[in-house]
């Protein structure tokens, strides 16, 4: 057989054969889908993940990097506890598709491929690029979600080369969002949405914001102040020293929880109800 026939066929079967990690060249040989199986939080330089496969997700805690034939995305599960047990709730907080919507079918085996190069790119399994992180050659070698829901991408001295800016978005019934934390949504950045915070200020004030545009607040002023949603349902302000600043007044039960996108408190046992709204679309 010639040389150049041999050539041509080999390259045929390797594209073939791209559902395999082992048989992919370039920039992801030698990458083994199964190194990254694990339900770990960390995906390196030269790997990737698949669709369709049980190495399709990055798992750090409450928050799940999951890549489904046409979507990736970031969801956050947080916990409720009330009379009748342990329930959940789950929403996303970040994502990557298609933006064209051309790649839609539900068995196509996707993959994110973090290239030896330090780009992270969605591909469809055709090789179609839906979306990639313009981070080539600037030394990235590691992919991490973070306990927080954040995706960062740092180098080697552990230099932050890129990041989802993502974070936590569910603030159950029973929990406290300290001072100088915050909720924040990236769903539609990919659309040019502006993210969605809550911030819990160092000067006492509970600030919703879109973007950098104050959209709500409470306008307390003791500084130290920490937010939280009461086991009632309840979103409140309260002091160092204990005393309720501000409250959103209207109860429910202990299967609440308070989301940043929307703004809104839901419930969901013993029956489904939006228990409080801020107002902001």
């Amino acid at each position: 057989m010639p040389i150049v026939l041999r050539r041509v066929l080999a390259a045929a079967a390797a594209v073939l054969a791209l559902g395999s990690a082992s048989a992919l060249t370039g920039p992801l040989a030698g990458a083994d889908a199964a190194t990254v199986a694990s339900p770990g939080p960390i995906l390196k330089a030269c790997y990737h993940l698949k669709a369709g496969t049980n190495a399709d997700r990055l798992v750090n805690g409450r928050f799940v990097l999951r890549l489904s034939s046409d979507l990736l995305q970031i969801e956050e599960t947080a916990w409720l506890n009330g009379p009748a047990g342990r329930d959940s709730t789950s929403t996303g907080t970040w994502f990557r598709d298609d933006p064209n919507g051309f790649h839609q079918a539900d068995h196509d085996q996707t993959l994110l491929a973090f290239y030896c190069n330090g780009d992270l790119a969605l591909r469809h399994s055709d090789g179609a690029l839906l979306w990639h992180s313009n981070t080539a050659n600037r030394g990235a070698t590691r992919l991490a979600l973070t306990s927080g829901g954040n995706l960062v991408m740092t180098n080697a001295a552990g230099k932050v080369v890129w990041q989802s800016g993502s974070g936590s978005v569910i603030l159950p019934a029973n929990s406290v969002l300290p001072s100088n934390r915050r909720l924040v949504s990236a769903w539609a950045d990919q659309q040019g949405a502006a993210l969605r915070s809550l911030n819990m200020q160092t000067d006492g004030n509970l600030v919703y914001r879109v973007g950098t545009a104050v959209r709500w607040q409470t306008r307390t002023t003791v500084p130290g102040s920490h937010a939280g949603v009461t086991t009632r349902g309840q979103l409140v302000v309260v002091a160092p020293d204990g005393r309720v600043l501000w409250s959103s007044g209207k109860t429910g039960s202990s299967y609440s929880a308070l989301y940043v996108s929307p703004f809104w408190i839901e419930q969901y046992s013993p029956t489904i109800a939006t228990i409080w709204w801020s107002g902001v679309a």
